[in-house]
């Protein structure tokens, strides 16, 4: 880089709120209600913690680890968090490398803050690194606060397929072909027979025979029926 262009970053760089004292006089830590991390899943470590979680439980971020976060998990949620981490590992295991960036998995649990109180995080992770055999290395979670409510009592595991925006099947509850999935998922979008067969290049007789397929195997009088079933199980 030129002594020029240098100069020139240099002057972005300190144009930044980030570094004027007068704009960081004022601290608003009410405001801040989610922290995040980085987690090797291959060496089972912390990489990388921002400094809101200290803000949000109090703790010291040089104190959190994969130990740390499990021993201020509420005792009555350890077992959510395993079942949900299970249940993610067996989702992410059968995906191929381009397969990872798609998905959010989210779910609830209460952790201890140093204060000794329990609040309730949603965590939701994502893949940032996946090895040459297409295998998740390395993970982007973010905690976020929420309010704990009755209903967060129930396991809220989910998945959010991103380039859909919406949350799938993961467990595929009714034995569903790839292809039956698949129009499920559009059938979810609001997409209509002849919508679906433009999108999948298929004809509209097919998309027909394979929506009376589904709810045939889903036991269901209609569509409307099967995804208010299937949000209802996210939530179970």
């Amino acid at each position: 880089m030129s002594n020029a262009s240098s100069d020139q970053w240099n002057t972005l760089l300190q144009s930044q709120k980030s570094k004027s004292e007068i704009d960081n006089k004022v601290k608003f830590k009410e405001n801040i209600q989610s922290y995040f991390f980085i987690f090797d899943c291959y060496e089972n470590n912390i990489l990388y913690v921002n400094n809101a979680f200290e803000t949000i439980t109090g703790y010291p971020t040089d104190s959190f680890n994969v130990e740390k976060l499990i021993n201020i998990i509420h005792p009555e949620d350890l077992s959510r968090f395993f079942v949900s981490e299970e249940r993610g590992l067996h989702f992410t295991n059968k995906l191929l490398y381009h397969e990872h960036f798609k998905y959010i998995l989210s779910y609830s649990y209460r952790i201890r803050t140093e204060e000794g109180n329990y609040i309730r995080i949603l965590q939701q992770c994502q893949a940032i690194e996946v090895n040459d055999c297409g295998h998740l290395t390395k993970t982007f979670v973010i905690h976020k606060r929420i309010e704990d409510t009755e209903e967060r009592q129930k396991l809220d595991y989910r998945i959010l397929d991103k380039s859909q925006n919406i949350y799938i099947d993961e467990q595929n509850s009714y034995n569903l072909t790839c292809r039956e999935l698949e129009i499920l998922n559009l059938i979810k979008e609001g997409l209509n027979s002849v919508q679906i067969a433009n999108r999948l290049n298929i004809s509209k007789n097919t998309v027909i025979t394979h929506r009376k397929n589904i709810l045939t195997k889903a036991n269901a009088s209609s569509f409307i029926e099967i995804i208010k079933r299937l949000s209802i199980s996210s939530f179970e």
